[in-house]
């Protein structure tokens, strides 16, 4: 059996076709691709596959079809067998890939965000292939703050996290962060990048106190032009102070 691929033919291949050659699949969708050839001396041909094969059929074209991709990493060929015996195959390239189920940022539990201090934030993302395509961007607001990509060879889902180290600042209070999962599926990929975002991540930013007497008040202005005030009792105890917050930790 010689086998002849079609993305890496030598200089002398046998003449046939594999359309498309490469292709990217949701895990789940259909898929078809045709093999054909412009050879004269063909008794047969079809495809070899766990699923879809379609046993010796008569030439120029044989198509392999799934009605539900349900492999991971499927190896479907094509092979051409000549009234002399001979043999060639061809093996197209496909990717299957899957959308987590979904992305959530987390602290790691490591006490309150305080101004000054390192600050770790985890997001997770559950179920996702091929996880080698996926890139998980971070958001301070609209910000983006960090990308990461992932080495991993596997082809089936899995759980990936990633992590964020924040040097954390009084303006961060109320800012909201979060986190999005690509896939990074090649010009055969998706017009649109896949992707799932997750929920935001309200930050509350304990800081340094500057006054030992803060003396806040609310007022209101009637309709007759008069107001009335009321300030509330605050009593410090601690070096710290959040925005959330009228007595503090």
């Amino acid at each position: 059996c010689i086998s002849a691929s079609f993305l890496s033919c030598p200089a002398v291949c046998f003449p046939f076709t594999l359309t498309p050659s490469e292709m990217v699949v949701r895990f789940g969708d259909p898929v078809s691709i045709n093999c054909s050839t412009s050879a004269t001396d063909v008794e047969g041909m079809g495809w070899e596959a766990p699923f879809g094969g379609t046993g010796f059929k008569p030439p120029p074209v044989v198509t392999w079809r799934v009605e539900k991709l349900e492999e991971w990493a499927p190896s479907p060929f094509c092979y051409v067998t000549l009234v002399d015996g001979e043999q060639y195959t061809a093996k197209p390239d496909i990717t299957v890939y899957k959308t987590p189920d979904f992305v959530s940022v987390s602290d790691t539990g490591r006490g309150p965000m305080v101004e000054g201090r390192e600050h770790d934030l985890k997001c997770d993302v559950i179920n996702v292939a091929p996880v080698q395509n996926l890139t998980v961007k971070w958001y301070r607001d609209n910000e983006t703050v960090q990308t990461e990509t992932f080495n991993d060879s596997t082809m089936t889902p899995v759980n990936a996290f990633s992590t964020l180290r924040i040097s954390t600042q009084r303006n961060y209070n109320g800012l909201t962060f979060r986190c999005e999962a690509e896939l990074h599926l090649g010009p055969k990929g998706p017009k649109f990048l896949p992707n799932v975002t997750s929920p935001p991540y309200t930050a509350v930013v304990l800081y340094h106190l500057e006054e030992w007497t803060p003396s806040p008040s609310c007022y209101a202005t009637l309709v007759d032009g008069s107001q009335c005030t009321v300030s509330p009792l605050i009593t410090v105890y601690s070096k710290y102070m959040c925005t959330d917050c009228v007595n503090v930790l």
